[in-house]
């Protein structure tokens, strides 16, 4: 195949995304060139009437598969800090993004092709205004850019109340594995099932019946195994002393028959694990033999079956002040002069539209650039996971 491109309005370079398929900007349409045309598969053009990203993002979170993990660094606030390092690490997610949404939008028929568009969309122009640097952001739970800036500010209202529990445990509550089409009501199951735990808990506590009330965060995970063919959500808590770690295990056994003792984790958690809470909520990349892929076809299955649905939870915990964009306002702070940035997928970078200087000097290395223009796949066939 040949590569994908963006026709950016007003210029007439081509910015190559890497997929077969020309992407025209100014007319919203996209066309295949007749050279790189195959049966059955087609680029989704952007439905009428959508604007490229309408909402200010407050959210994100980040895949530490697929992405430089730098959560740590929230357990040593002494440590050092970089504008620009961190804000290459934004333009890497961008990177991946950008590539991801196109291919998203791409999935037949699916009902979230307005949503994937925005994320395409995301971040794309950031502009320096005075003490702040500032975007558009589409907050789509699958956009690793507003995840990324969520993440940070998920750890900057929890962490601290976290720490001070001494005797925190990590709990992982699971039940058997399930098809695509039953992903939806399976998730929907398993909520109403920790819903109905937690009021239980709660009724105990008020009755004097435990010592302690339910205070803890509950995080939803999916993930997918392509040698099976079907989906494994699961539940992270982190909760503040084990007898509710305990609890938590035996009532979620009593719902779910047939999930298994063995399923079940309870461990003591410390800082450093308690911070998995924060992270992405599905596994990007699947691996099979030395293969690492990307499989957009169960990525949109499991982001449909999701829809709507909170990822993350907190019981009874006190949180701090939500914070800004501290890698933008920290970068800003940098900048020596305003100035409006265009991101150029090409360059891996935002670029001034007017100097045509990069924003942050972003460079990919080789592995990752196979990874976003060759092995983000539509789905699993035999040649793909030879």
């Amino acid at each position: 195949m040949g590569d994908l491109v963006l026709v950016t309005p007003g210029r007439p370079s081509l910015t190559p995304l890497g997929g077969g398929v020309l992407f025209d900007n100014s007319s919203c349409r996209n066309r295949m060139s007749k050279s790189t045309q195959k049966p059955g598969f087609r680029l989704s053009s952007i439905p009428e009437g959508v604007e490229p990203v309408h909402k200010l993002a407050q959210l994100g979170t980040e895949s530490p598969e697929v992405l430089t993990d730098d959560s740590s660094m929230h357990l040593n606030p002494q440590s050092r800090f970089s504008a620009k390092g961190a804000f290459q690490k934004r333009a890497r997610v961008k990177y991946l993004t950008s590539a991801l949404s196109v291919r998203l939008a791409n999935v037949p028929n699916t009902p979230l092709i307005k949503s994937y568009w925005n994320t395409f969309y995301c971040s794309s122009i950031m502009q320096k205004k005075g003490e702040h640097l500032v975007a558009k952001f589409c907050k789509n739970r699958w956009c690793l850019v507003c995840n990324r800036i969520r993440t940070a500010q998920l750890i900057k209202q929890y962490l601290p109340t976290i720490q001070s529990w001494d005797d925190k445990h990590f709990v992982t509550l699971t039940v058997p594995n399930c098809s695509a089409d039953d992903l939806e009501v399976t998730i929907a199951e398993m909520k109403s099932v920790s819903n109905r735990i937690r009021e239980t808990l709660k009724k105990q506590y008020q009755r004097k019946q435990r010592a302690t009330p339910l205070v803890g965060l509950r995080k939803l995970e999916v993930t997918y195994n392509p040698t099976r063919k079907d989906y494994h959500p699961h539940f992270h808590f982190v909760v503040s002393n084990r007898e509710t770690a305990d609890d938590l295990r035996r009532m979620w056994l009593s719902h779910f028959q047939k999930a298994k003792w063995q399923g079940q984790d309870v461990r003591k958690a410390d800082d450093r694990s308690s911070l998995e809470m924060f992270k992405y909520f599905v596994k990007l990349v699947s691996s099979h033999s030395k293969d690492r892929l990307i499989l957009v076809d169960p990525l949109d299955v499991i982001f449909q079956a999701v829809a709507g649905e909170r990822t993350f939870q907190a019981f009874n915990v006190k949180v701090g002040k939500m914070t800004t964009d501290e890698e933008a306002d920290a970068l800003a702070d940098e900048l020596a002069t305003e100035a409006v940035y265009r991101w150029e997928q090409s360059v891996t970078d935002w670029v001034d539209i007017e100097t045509g200087e990069g924003l942050t000097g972003y460079q990919p290395d080789e592995q990752f650039r196979e990874l976003v223009e060759k092995r983000i796949i539509l789905a699993t066939t035999p040649k793909n996971l030879s």
